[in-house]
């Protein structure tokens, strides 16, 4: 397949990579334990808002996933809490707690990323190569980053490690293929480039699987201080040709894929010391959808979008606490969604323009927390107002977010926190108006959507004595819900949008590690159900799930194994059907080969297990076993 746009990017990049080789590059560091990591995070954290204090956050580094490796949705499965979303494919989306597709704010370097896909945000455009380590807030309070951000945070931070690598890696299944390279500085330039492509892997059975892309994307990043002030810089391209939409109806009816998918997101941070910062950001995005039901029509549909942001966040200390207030603007400038519609026999039916929209959100924050002893309470508020304006229509909201925790440290290594919360989401644009074609099928907007909102609890109990080799605890939460925007099926392969009167979600999170000499054990266990008013289940559930991590590492080689059970469950919501039990397993042995190099061997679904990773009445089977290797070089 050519690839001409792709390839002028790579060399572009390729160039700034060997330019920036001669500047001078200071070793790697490498992070040495191989196990996912629950971080309590105390104080400021360099996000959004210091929220309130000590917040729970999960944290996977570029090393420690052991997964399909095919997006961020892949690393984060291994949390609990965490499951995917919605169809296969590289567009998988993920679901947190129970919430999805808008509910969950993914964030690249700070920068929110809003798109108008019915999945949701799955940051599929950046390649898992240029990541450096995600976050996911699961939190009550992560509903003080506002609408977009009720149902959690996805953090992704693509900065560059010191020193240079080369990394190329293949696969069996499907014949992936990647090469990147990365070359970092802590105090200058750095840049990354990722080339990927893979043809359709097969499931279990030996089927076909419509999930052939090709990708290449590249990287740019620094800091540098001007006077007082530290003046940072991030950004990530990326161009996607040819990537296809797996789901079940894949080949005999319906064949669903994006001719392309281009992004560019920009970071500009101005930051003095840990007194305040500013920060402004742009996000390009340009990509097209084609869905061909076999036999009736093709819709080829296109969209483009810009936006804009900026941030200022200062520190406070009131009445002896520490905290921080802030300002944010969100805007959303040429939303617009084209379609055209062809005939079996590829005669033009109809071109009409679903979307052309705008959008500003303007939001005002605070927080604080006060610690007398082993006792600390904290509290955040928060204010938006949204206008959405279309061609015929304009709209206005405004909502409120508020957040109070208490945390209490009663013996060694031992903590309780307990936590309140409120947040919302606004409807987004393409709910109100879009009424068109998409890959999934036909969707009808709702221009009468409400708001909906969020008030939710939870107690969080952990463990991590200093004098013992254990760790882990357990979370409780519950969260009720007003004006709840459910997706529903309308007739044969349409779906629209409407508000619930109510509705609720309840879990239970389970998680323990014990590590003796080079080896780590973790073990989870996630269980959750939600229903509405009438007894109704609601969609994007995470079904339970038991995870085993197992890590043995020495200086030389290492072991990591991730089997997962998941249970099977009968009660489903709107669009979804049963979902059968699984267990799934995937591996990853490491051994050095010199002093700057090496290889890996990776296994993917190594039982062959025949699955699907979601409830989605579309979803398709996940590809069966998967064999590759990877070998990488890194500066010393």
């Amino acid at each position: 397949m050519s690839f001409p746009p792709l390839a002028t990017s790579a060399r572009l990049c390729i160039g700034v990579i060997y330019v920036h080789s001669f500047l001078g590059t200071t070793s790697l560091s490498l992070a040495a334990a191989a196990e996912l990591e629950e971080v309590k995070v105390v104080g400021r954290r360099d996000t959004l808002i210091s929220t309130l204090g000590s917040t729970t956050t999960d944290i996977i580094a570029f090393d420690e996933q052991v997964s399909l490796n095919r997006t961020v949705g892949d690393w984060i499965e291994q949390l609990p809490g965490v499951s995917l979303n919605g169809q296969g494919g590289l567009f998988q989306a993920y679901s947190i707690r129970g919430f999805s597709r808008w509910r969950v704010r993914t964030e690249l370097n700070g920068v929110p990323i809003i798109t108008d896909r019915r999945a949701g945000n799955s940051a599929s455009f950046v390649p898992p190569d240029l990541i450096a380590q995600v976050s996911v807030d699961k939190s009550a309070s992560s509903t003080l980053y506002g609408s977009g951000a009720m149902g959690g945070v996805v953090s992704l931070d693509s900065r560059i490690p010191d020193g240079r690598s080369l990394k190329i890696e293949g696969a069996d299944n499907g014949e992936q293929f990647s090469l990147s390279a990365l070359s970092g500085s802590s105090e200058g330039l750095s840049a990354g480039l990722s080339i990927r492509r893979a043809d359709d892997a097969d499931d279990p059975d030996g089927d076909s699987l419509n999930t052939g892309f090709e990708q290449v994307a590249g990287t740019l990043s620094g800091v540098y201080a001007l006077g007082d002030l530290d003046v940072s810089y991030n950004w990530l391209g990326s161009a996607g040709r040819s990537i296809g939409k797996s789901n079940a109806l894949f080949p005999e009816r319906r064949v669903s894929s994006y001719p392309d998918d281009n992004h560019s997101v920009t970071q500009l941070e101005l930051r003095s010391g840990g007194d305040w910062f500013l920060r402004g950001y742009h996000h390009y995005q340009d990509w097209a959808a084609d869905v061909e039901r076999l036999g009736e029509r093709r819709n080829l549909t296109r969209y483009s979008s810009h936006t804009l942001g900026g941030l200022f966040q200062a520190n406070t200390a009131i009445l002896a606490g520490t905290g921080s207030v802030g300002l944010e603007w969100v805007g959303r400038r040429g939303v617009s969604i084209k379609d055209k519609e062809y005939s079996p026999d590829g005669e033009l039916i109809v071109a009409q323009e679903l979307v052309d929209g705008d959008e500003d959100t303007l939001a005002a924050f605070a927080d604080q927390q006060w610690v007398v002893g082993d006792v600390s309470v904290s509290g955040g508020l928060r204010y938006d107002r949204i206008e959405q304006s279309t061609d015929s229509s304009k709209s206005s909201d405004g909502q409120w977010s508020s957040s109070a925790a208490l945390d209490y440290s009663f013996a060694e290594g031992w903590s309780l926190r307990g936590e309140l919360a409120s947040g919302f989401r606004f409807p987004g644009l393409s709910e109100r108006y879009f009424n068109g074609t998409t890959p999934r099928g036909e969707v009808l907007g709702n221009p009468d959507l409400k708001a909906e909102t969020r008030r939710s609890g939870e107690i969080d109990l952990r463990f991590a004595p200093l004098s013992s080799s254990f760790d882990g605890g357990v979370s409780v939460y519950y969260s009720d819900l007003e004006d709840y925007i459910e997706r529903y099926p309308v007739g044969p392969e349409l779906v629209s949008y409407r508000n619930l009167d109510g509705a609720s979600v309840q879990g239970i999170e389970l998680d323990v590690g014990f590590q003796t000499g080079p080896v780590n054990h973790r073990l989870s266990y996630q269980w959750q159900e939600g229903e509405d008013d009438e007894g109704n289940t609601l969609a994007d559930l995470n079904p339970p799930a038991l995870h085993y991590f197992f890590a043995w590492e020495r200086e030389q080689r290492g072991f990591y194994s991730d089997l997962s059970f998941r249970d099977s469950r009968d009660e489903f919501g709107a669009d979804e059907i049963p979902l059968d039990s699984a267990w799934i397993w995937n591996a990853r042995f490491s051994q050095r080969l010199a002093n700057r190099w090496r290889a890996e061997l990776f296994l993917s679904n190594i039982l062959d297990e025949e699955y699907r990773s979601t409830a989605d009445v579309v979803a398709p089977l996940q590809p069966g076993r998967t064999v590759g290797i990877r070998l990488e070089w890194r500066e010393s």
